[in-house]
């Protein structure tokens, strides 16, 4: 798909934006993984979700509302922000969080960045082994 120079400009700036952001909130997740100082509660549809994934997914939206306020936000932990751009950012802050609570290294914290409800691109983050893709 060829897209104009303006929009590529700004699916640039805003994939760059992702990777980091992926890593803060993976940072965030680091401050409670193996640890066994946090509750575990369940979501209506009784998947698991803890202290870390809130947490995450929190410093993500402070972050895109200071570098992307007209973004809108659809995120695992939150639901959704409206916004009054084309652009849409949806956030699992961590995806296996079984995983995360068992200790097993192999949680990610993903970001996707989509327009006009088409997938432009996304990032793929395992904190615990440092991998970003």
């Amino acid at each position: 798909m060829k897209l104009p120079n303006a929009l590529t400009s700004a699916l640039d700036g805003r994939l760059a934006a992702a990777v980091g952001l992926a890593r803060l909130a993976g940072d965030t997740t680091l401050e409670y993984f193996q640890q066994n100082s946090f509750a575990v509660e369940r979501k209506g549809d009784d998947s698991p979700v803890t202290v870390a994934d809130k947490q995450a997914e929190q410093r993500i939206r402070e972050e895109l509302a200071t570098r992307f306020p007209d973004d809108a936000i659809l995120g695992e932990e939150f639901g959704a922000q409206a916004g009054v751009s084309d652009f849409q950012w949806i956030v699992d802050p961590i995806d296996g969080t079984k995983s995360f609570i068992s200790g097993v290294p192999l949680y990610s914290t993903l970001l996707g960045i989509g327009r006009d409800r088409e997938c432009l691109g996304g990032v793929i983050y395992l904190p615990a082994l440092d991998e970003i893709v």
